[in-house]
Parts: C-alpha cells; sequence; structure tokens
C-alpha cells in the first residue's frame, strides 16, 4: 500500500506531503461534518494496521521530497485517525532522520487520553487537536466517540500533552450552526480553552466548506463566525480559502480530470479518487477548491454526497 499522498495545497498548511496509515474509516469518533463520510469502523484499538516496510518507507520519502518543488510539511492525517496506528512512533523517527521539513500529526483529539499515544507522537513539530465540543452533551452530537472515550478523558489527555510536548499544539473547532455556535457553547469553549494554559498556539475556527452526510448542517455565517474569532482572543483565526494562485501544474492537471470526469456523470469523493488513482484527501482538497468556485454542486442521496457541474 502506497502511504503517500500529495503533496496537497491546504488552507492550514500550505503544501503538504500526506503519510496515510489508517484503512479507509477507522476511527475514534464518527463526526456528522467528516467529508468521507460515516466511520465503518469505530474504535479505539491501537494496532499495526498496515504492514509497513521500513527501509521502503525510508526510500519512497526520500524520492517524495526529492520531486517536490513545494513542500512545507509532512503531515500524518488521511482515511482515518493516524494515531491508532502503533508504527506512527518509528515513523516519525525516520523522517526526522532524512529531513529537515516539519512534522504535523493531525488528530481528533479522542485519543490523546488513551496509554501510549502521546509518548509516540512526542518528535512531531505541531500536533493539530480538533476540539469541536465544549462538554459532553456536545461532543456525541458532533463527533459520536466510540465506547470509552469521552469529553472529560479528551481534555485530560490535552493537558498532558501540553506538559510535556516541546512543539506547537493548534486547536481547530469546526463549527455548525445551531449546534455549537450559540453564546452559551462559545463561552463554554472559551473557558475550557482557558483551562488549558498558555500552551497552545493556535486557534483554527473552521466550517465543513462541502457539508456531508446529514442534511441537517448548516454553515454559519461569516459575522457569527468572527464574533466567535473575537470572543476566543488573539490566538484564534478563521481557516480561510486556499490561495490557488499558488497551485502547482500537478494538482491543475487532477483538477481538470475531476472536472472532466463530472461532466460524464456525478460522482462521489470515493469514486473520483478511485478513477483518478489518488488519494480521498487529494480528491477532497480538489473538490474544496471547485465547490468554493461553483463550478460544481452536491446533492445527498441515501447519506452518500454526490458531485456534478453547476449548471452554466
Amino acid at each position: 500500500m502506497n502511504l503517500f499522498y500529495g503533496p496537497v495545497l491546504s488552507r492550514r498548511f500550505g503544501y503538504s506531503l500526506g503519510i496515510d496509515l489508517i484503512p479507509f474509516k477507522v476511527c475514534v469518533y464518527d463526526c456528522i461534518y467528516c467529508q468521507l463520510g460515516r466511520t465503518t469502523n469505530r474504535t479505539a484499538e491501537r494496532k499495526r494496521y498496515i504492514d509497513i516496510d521500513f527501509d521502503e518507507f525510508r526510500s519512497m520519502l526520500v524520492k517524495k521530497i526529492n520531486e517536490c518543488q513545494y513542500l512545507n510539511y509532512i503531515t500524518f492525517s488521511g482515511s482515518g485517525e493516524p494515531t491508532l496506528n502503533s508504527d506512527i512512533s518509528k515513523l516519525i523517527g525516520i523522517i526526522k532522520k532524512v529531513t529537515d521539513i516539519p512534522v504535523v500529526v493531525l488528530t481528533s483529539g479522542g485519543t490523546l487520553g488513551c496509554d501510549g499515544i502521546i509518548e509516540d507522537i512526542i518528535k512531531a513539530d505541531i500536533i493539530k487537536v480538533s476540539l469541536d465540543a465544549p462538554d459532553d452533551k456536545i461532543l456525541k452530537k458532533i463527533n459520536r466517540p466510540c465506547r470509552g472515550i469521552d469529553f472529560d478523558k479528551n481534555i485530560s489527555g490535552l493537558k498532558k500533552l501540553l506538559s510535556s510536548f516541546s512543539g506547537n499544539v493548534w486547536l481547530e473547532t469546526m463549527i455548525m450552526k445551531g449546534i455549537n455556535d450559540s453564546p452559551d457553547s462559545v463561552c463554554k469553549l472559551k473557558e475550557v480553552i482557558e483551562s488549558l494554559g498558555e500552551g497552545i498556539e493556535k486557534i483554527h475556527i473552521n466550517t465543513a466548506v462541502r457539508p456531508s452526510g446529514g442534511e441537517y448542517i448548516r454553515l454559519p455565517v461569516r459575522q457569527r463566525l468572527q464574533e466567535i474569532k473575537d470572543a476566543l482572543g488573539k490566538k484564534a483565526e478563521i481557516i480561510g480559502k486556499v490561495d490557488t494562485k499558488k497551485y502547482s501544474r500537478n494538482l491543475l492537471m487532477i483538477e481538470d480530470e475531476v472536472v472532466g470526469l463530472l461532466r460524464r456523470r456525478p460522482a462521489t469523493i470515493k469514486d473520483i479518487a478511485s478513477a483518478l488513482g489518488i488519494n480521498l484527501n487529494e480528491a477532497i482538497k480538489i473538490i474544496d477548491k471547485l465547490f468554493s468556485e461553483e463550478i460544481i454542486e452536491s446533492k445527498a442521496r441515501q447519506n452518500t454526497k454526490y458531485y456534478y457541474m453547476a449548471k452554466e
């Protein structure tokens, strides 16, 4: 299995070489906004989900770095929760021996209270933690964690991370209208973040650009996002659109192929990734751009999101 994808251009990390350690939708959460759809294996079990040849990993990493004209970060992300793979510590160590490019771990935060997780990701440069809910009730509504994961355990793990990690910790909160954008929810979230101390470097306020799954997910207006940013303080920032002027020729070619496919028939993100032989996260970034530019539209059928060309 090819663990590498990209580089992809993201709103948070510029050009990032992705590493996908988890089979499709193995996660501790089943988030209502997840672009990949429903979680098929909701679990907190840690194991070697993929058989990795470490020498081959190193060789492919060197090859990818040499091929990339732009590369800001190397990011553990992908099709599920990357920290569930018990090999992540070994892989971070290999990267650190090969390059000075910063290593990022994107985690839902639902595993931070589990044994061994923090120790295994401690050598990363940045750990981005999702924090969508200010309490257990909203956590269960938005993130729908597996058994054994709850809000207090997550916060306890996050505090442990902050006390032992020498790199940068970023928070990301996904705001949804009518679910976690009320003044009361934002006030509680602010109190939770303040209880974490000064170790948080950034707070990213985000929205589901392509709400997937349930039709009940609504996006807050820009003014409300600005009010939430002001409430959360100087470390908070609203994540904007990707600067598409920085798109590489390779990404533009993939975009043309996606457009060509959707001109022929509607397709899901999985359909697009499979048809073009690209990683799901690469497909998501292209869909993000096309959707924001109103080149394509979407429609849900039986809880599955299909994309098609907008009417000209």
